[in-house]
Order: C-alpha cells, then sequence, then structure tokens
C-alpha cells in the first residue's frame, strides 16, 4: 500500500517484527501516542506502551506462534491525544493483531490494528449514571460489527496492494535474470548467423571452383554428396531458423521490457510520468486476455502532458478496469481508450466497452469493497474499490456510466501536478457528469 493511502486509514496501525520492533507507522497511529512520542519507527513497542507491556508482547508472540490473527475486544491503552469524552478516564479500543506472510508464507512481521476509541470510556467514579446492560450489550455489538467489517476490508485491501508490490519486486528479479542469459544467446545466435553465411560463402565459391575444373568425375560426386545430406536445403532452412530465433529473442525481450515498465517497483516517490505509456504497457501484460476477438482503440491526444503521480499505482487502475472490459464483451468487440488535457490543470482519461454493461442497480455499489458481478472464484470484489483509493490518493476522482446491452465507461480525472490535487472545478464535473463517482 502506498504511503498516502496509508497514512489515510482512519484505523491506527502500526507494523513490528519478531523483536517488537516498530517498522512502519501511520498518522493515525501516531495520533494516538502522547504528544512527546511522535516518532517511533525504529523504536520498540513495549517500550511505547509500558503500561501494557506483558499484554501486547503475549498478543504478537500468539500471532507468530499460530499465523492467526487475533482479535483483542475493549481493551486498555494508554492515553491518547485524541479527546473520547470529557468524563472518560481511559480509552477503551478494540485492537486486531493481523500476521503479515512473506513471499514465500513465513509470518515475519505483525500488523497491529487500533480502532476508534469507543464511547464505552470508563466513567469517574463519582458518575451517578450507569449504562443498562442491554445498552452496553448492543453498543458493543454494533462496535464490534464495525471492527469486522473494516478488518475484512483493510486486510483484504493490503493483501492486494501488497500482491502489486510483490509483483513489481518479483518482475525487477525476473527481468534482470531473463536480460543476462537473453543478451547472450542473441549475441550467439547473431555470430552464429554471421558463420554461416560464411559458410554458404565457402560453399558458393568451391561449387565455382569445381566447375572450373571441367572434372565431370568430381562434379558428380559433389552433387552426390549434397544431395544426401540436402545440403542446399539445409543452409537456406538454417538461416530461416537463425531469423525466426532473433524474432523470438526481440520478442521476448520486448515483453520484459514492458513488464519492467508496467511493474515499476513502487517506492513511494511521486514522479512526472506520460499515462499513456503505462496504458500500452499494461494492454501489453493483458495480450492473453483480450486475445485476438477485441479491438483495441486509442485515442490519444499529442498535448496530454505529464502528470505527478506513483506509476505503478495507476497501472494497477489500468489493468483492473481493462481486463474488466474485456471480460465484459463476450464474442468479439471494442475497447476505446481516451486520453486527452480536460483542463489546464487536469487529465482526462476514459475506458469504454461495448460489453453487457452493467444492472442499474449496481452502479451505486460497485465501488464498494468485495462487491462483483464475477461468478464465485472469479473475483474478489477489491479490483474497484482499489482503483478507487488509488485515484483518491492521487487526489482525483473516478466515475461510471453503464448500459445494459450497450457498454459501460469509466471516467478518471487526475490532476497534473500534486497542488492541483483536489481541486476539480464545476466545469470539470459538467464534463464528467452524469457517471456515478466513486
Amino acid at each position: 500500500m502506498s504511503l498516502a493511502l496509508f497514512n489515510q486509514l482512519s484505523i491506527a496501525i502500526c507494523i513490528v517484527d519478531h523483536e517488537y520492533t516498530i517498522e512502519s507507522a501511520n498518522a493515525s497511529f501516531l495520533d494516538r501516542l502522547p504528544a512527546n512520542q511522535s516518532t517511533v519507527v525504529g523504536c520498540s513497542l513495549l517500550a511505547c506502551f509500558p503500561v501494557h507491556r506483558q499484554f501486547l508482547q503475549q498478543n504478537i508472540d500468539s500471532v507468530f506462534s499460530t499465523q492467526t490473527p487475533l482479535l483483542s475486544s475493549g481493551s486498555v491503552i494508554v492515553d491518547t491525544s485524541l479527546e473520547v469524552g470529557s468524563d472518560a478516564a481511559h480509552k477503551w479500543q478494540d485492537i486486531e493483531f493481523l500476521p503479515i506472510p512473506s513471499a514465500c508464507g513465513v509470518v515475519t512481521q505483525v500488523a497491529i490494528c487500533f480502532y476508534r476509541p469507543t464511547m464505552l470510556a470508563a466513567p469517574k467514579q463519582d458518575s451517578v449514571t450507569t449504562m443498562s446492560d442491554s445498552q452496553r450489550l448492543k453498543r458493543s455489538s454494533d462496535a464490534y460489527q464495525e471492527v469486522v467489517s473494516e478488518l475484512k476490508q483493510l486486510q483484504s485491501q493490503l493483501l492486494q496492494s501488497e500482491k502489486m508490490a510483490s509483483i513489481g519486486q518479483i518482475s525487477a528479479g525476473i527481468a534482470h535474470e531473463i536480460n543476462n542469459p537473453i543478451a547472450f544467446i542473441s549475441s550467439n545466435i547473431r555470430t552464429l548467423y554471421d558463420y554461416l553465411e560464411k559458410y554458404s560463402a565457402y560453399v558458393h565459391q568451391l561449387d565455382e571452383k569445381i566447375d572450373a575444373t571441367a572434372n565431370k568425375v568430381l562434379s558428380a560426386d559433389r552433387q552426390a554428396l549434397k544431395d544426401k545430406i540436402q545440403l542446399d536445403y539445409l543452409l537456406e532452412d538454417a538461416s530461416d531458423l537463425i531469423e525466426e530465433s532473433l524474432e523470438g529473442i526481440s520478442r521476448v525481450m520486448t515483453i520484459v521490457k514492458d513488464l519492467k515498465e508496467f511493474s515499476r517497483a513502487d517506492n513511494g516517490e511521486w514522479v512526472s510520468t506520460d499515462v499513456r505509456r503505462g496504458i500500452d504497457s499494461t494492454l501489453k501484460i493483458i495480450h492473453n486476455e483480450i486475445k485476438y476477438a477485441i479491438e483495441i482503440e486509442r485515442n490519444y491526444s499529442p498535448q496530454t502532458p505529464d502528470i505527478i503521480c506513483q506509476p505503478m499505482q495507476l497501472n494497477q487502475v489500468f489493468l483492473n478496469l481493462l481486463i474488466n472490459a474485456a471480460q465484459a464483451i463476450e464474442g468479439e468487440g471494442k475497447i476505446n481508450i481516451l486520453v486527452a488535457p480536460l483542463d489546464d490543470e487536469h487529465l482526462m482519461i476514459k475506458i469504454k466497452d461495448n460489453g453487457q454493461g452493467i444492472p442499474d442497480e449496481a452502479l451505486t455499489t460497485i465501488f464498494e469493497p468485495f462487491y462483483t458481478t464475477k461468478p464465485v472464484g472469479q473475483g474478489t470484489g477489491l479490483g474497484l474499490s482499489v482503483s478507487r483509493d488509488i485515484i483518491a490518493a492521487h487526489g482525483g476522482q473516478i466515475t461510471v456510466k453503464s448500459e445494459q446491452g450497450r457498454g459501460t465507461t469509466f471516467t478518471i480525472v487526475l490532476p497534473c501536478s500534486d497542488k492541483c490535487a483536489g481541486e476539480i472545478t464545476s466545469s470539470d464535473e459538467e464534463a464528467i457528469r452524469g457517471g456515478h463517482s466513486a
């Protein structure tokens, strides 16, 4: 997950290793610390919460041991900088301990989620007003349901983002490992082609020398040997085979280049990027999904400006939308991609298909986590939800218009620079009106 998305979460999260060292923490977590603990990355979580050292240590150890999530409901945590209520002496929170596996499946980190302090804060001892058991139970139940819902969404989005980050890291390694052998294979085949050319020239000159001798016996023996091994065919076919091999190597190198372009490692930095390149590399990556039945129509404005963004994140959005468009088309169809300036400060991207369309009742919930119209096993329902969050983190908007039987159009509006984030004007709204907003 990008740093921007991580810090936008209302849930306070920190991630620790086996030694209880805090490896990362979001803004909501820092807000819940006393004023003198503004920097905690690299510090011990147990040192930050000495009063609850044993509680935290036992739960973290349990998650590392069982490799399963653990929810501790109604735990008391040290006083925070957040106001819960004027009569609150302590802040009561639900805490979730989530295992984070490495690429090989071994749990190497634990994410600790501190949910919003409930209004079940401990009252002052002299208070004469108390909650009834039924009120307390109902409020606890409501709070728990909210925790479970947010937890499912957060965990799935984290897994989705971690998956994309892993793709970037793995792809970079694969590209490096493939490029090296491909480079010397290409060099060797080109050298072999040169050798074949020289050998063919040698055979041709040898034929001329033999013909010049007018020795019929020698000429007949030569022809018999050539016919026996089909030398003329071998020389011609060897040349064709080498040319086909070089073409195949060129295609592999192009695929590796596209893969590197699509899944550049996301280090959280914002860079100036031409989104058209990201869309093109994504189209090449999903070529097998589109195959030959779907026509891709690109309408790229030559005035398209570079924008400040996180390319890997936007490529994930393009991937989600293009795969959805391809899967919505039965048989032959068309996907139209428009990229053009919306105004001086915003860029518009439209991805339109002529597929089945989306039911009207689904348009209002299509961006919600876990919502999907695909058969079981063919979708998690997170693609559009994650896409919405990525676009929002870029200060943009994503909307959808659809008509059943005629197709769907997704419209993305992004600021050209981080200074323009969130400044979509009324005229811009007019340009993208009619769609359901995320």
